[in-house]
């Protein structure tokens, strides 16, 4: 994929400089092995003049997906819990799961919503949805907050 993309740059700036040489076109464009200079961004202030370094795709971490235990049910009040946490497994890498987390930890005062203790990356949280999901409550934040898992475990249906 790296070199596909290195090929669609060198074309498209060999393109848009029919009459100029190779040499003149690397110059202009590639300053740095990995590097592609677009020459219509604005100067920066330190003359990088729109430097901008290529993704390096090799340094991609890869994500391998959680199998699903076959007798999981979703509409089943006992396979709650693990809908949960594979919910929450999938949404960490999401940018939006984040901000809605910010949104509720900061509603709550970084505090639990049980115990009212401080969450913390050692005691981690649980997103919990005040009326399940599976019986008809929504994902939205008023419908949500962030107990310690262990609390979570402790206040079961009692929310």
């Amino acid at each position: 994929m790296e070199y596909l993309i290195f090929r669609r740059l060198w074309r498209c700036s060999k393109r848009r400089h029919p009459n100029k040489g190779v040499e003149w076109v690397r110059k202009k464009y590639f300053h740095a092995l990995g590097t592609f200079c677009d020459p219509s961004a604005v100067p920066q202030s330190d003359d990088s003049m729109g430097l901008l370094d290529l993704y390096d795709l090799s340094g991609t971490e890869i994500q391998r997906h959680n199998k699903v235990k076959g007798a999981y049910n979703p509409l089943d009040l006992i396979w709650e819990q693990y809908g949960e946490e594979l919910r929450q497994g999938r949404m960490a890498y999401s940018v939006r799961y984040w901000r809605q987390w910010a949104t509720l930890y900061l509603s709550q005062g970084g505090l639990c919503a049980h115990c009212g203790c401080a969450l913390t990356d050692e005691t981690g949280w649980h997103d919990h949805h005040l009326e399940y999901r599976m019986l008809g409550g929504s994902d939205s934040l008023s419908n949500r907050v962030l107990p310690h898992p262990n609390c979570h475990q402790q206040a079961g249906a009692r929310w």
